[in-house]
């Protein structure tokens, strides 16, 4: 874990803890925004050592996804993204599993919590590290074809994250049209349907703008989610979905605050301090 990543950490629970012990929670919970809010939760690793700020350790996952399992109607991405068109009738307070980059471990421990609880989730996977031209992290295992493939087949949502995982909002339209295109074709070869929606890499709003949803859109995507912090509500953009992104620390106790709402005045962060947050644009 970095010094960046504590510090972050430690903000977060200072906002948490703010928001809950200053009766602001409370007031927020009892909100028509809160109450109709549709949440998507993003998870990246999850691994019995924790050892970078976007793992988490198997126990916790578990006890997060008992516990939505028990508290909240829990549904598919692109169900979620129906209900906010107006398409179906989604259940106030519905919450999603996405998880970004496809690591090895979705296809084993991830996939075995999701099918005892009966969750459905999407996993947005970078397709050059899929055919072997991307390099992930060292030493970290990724799915691989057959994975993906399987996953889709057991009734899971694959989506894209690009195919080299680089922010889109740095490069220029050609090569923004070439990640998204040329990341969606490969889905649609290899899975024989085209990719569930759109992940962009990194997702704070330096790493995409209206030119790149553009581009997502011509692309054939229909939904892109975003880093952004917040909840998700009738008539909203698709192409701008926020969501929560669990981190490494985040236990039981921790996870029920989030789904609180204590968390969320982050999003104040997102959106003036994105700057901060980030100064790198290598994988994560």
């Amino acid at each position: 874990m970095t010094p960046r990543w504590f510090l972050k950490r430690a903000l977060k629970w200072g906002v948490e803890w703010t928001t809950e012990l200053s009766g602001g929670g409370l007031v927020y919970r009892n909100s028509s925004y809160f109450k109709t809010g549709c949440r998507i939760l993003t998870y990246h690793r999850i691994t019995p050592h924790p050892t970078d700020s976007h793992s988490l350790t198997i126990r916790h996952f578990r006890d997060h996804i008992a516990f939505l399992k028990d508290n909240y109607p829990l549904v598919s991405l692109s169900e979620m993204v129906s209900g906010l068109l107006g398409q179906i009738k989604l259940l106030d307070g519905a919450v999603c599993i996405t998880f970004d980059d496809g690591y090895a471990e979705i296809a084993g421990v991830v996939r075995e919590i999701l099918h005892k609880y009966k969750v459905p989730a999407c996993f947005f996977v970078i397709t050059g590290i899929l055919d072997g031209k991307q390099t992930g992290y060292s030493g970290v295992d990724y799915l691989s074809w057959d994975k993906v493939k399987q996953l889709k087949k057991e009734g899971f949502l694959i989506g894209s994250h690009t195919i080299t995982h680089r922010s889109l909002g740095k490069l220029n339209s050609k090569v923004v049209h070439t990640e998204l295109k040329g990341s969606y074709d490969r889905l649609k070869v290899e899975l024989g349907v085209p990719p569930d929606g759109f992940s962009y890499p990194f997702g704070t709003y330096r790493d995409f703008s209206d030119d790149v949803i553009s581009v997502t859109r011509n692309c054939g995507y229909p939904y892109a989610v975003t880093a952004i912090h917040g909840l998700n509500h009738i008539g909203c953009d698709p192409f701008r979905l926020q969501r929560t992104t669990i981190t490494a620390g985040d236990g039981l106790k921790t996870f029920k605050m989030i789904m609180k709402g204590d968390l969320d005045p982050w999003r104040f962060v997102d959106e003036w301090g994105y700057r901060l947050q980030r100064s790198s644009s290598s994988l994560e």
